[in-house]
């Protein structure tokens, strides 16, 4: 999916460490070209700039 068809709520994954990890979107906001994604994950919460044609993989 593209960063830029998110929603509030959409669960997405990464691999990290060889262990997949679920982050869930809290805010998305457009800047120009770019969003400011806020994820939340067993981590903690944490914001992230990408381009609007980047992809992540769902949930």
């Amino acid at each position: 999916m593209k960063i830029k068809e998110l929603k509030q709520g959409d669960q997405i994954t990464q691999q990290i460490d060889n262990s997949p990890i679920s982050f869930e979107v809290l805010s998305i906001q457009q800047s120009g070209r770019r969003f400011m994604v806020t994820f939340r994950s067993i981590f903690g919460i944490a914001s992230a700039s990408y381009q609007g044609e980047a992809c992540v993989t769902m949930a």
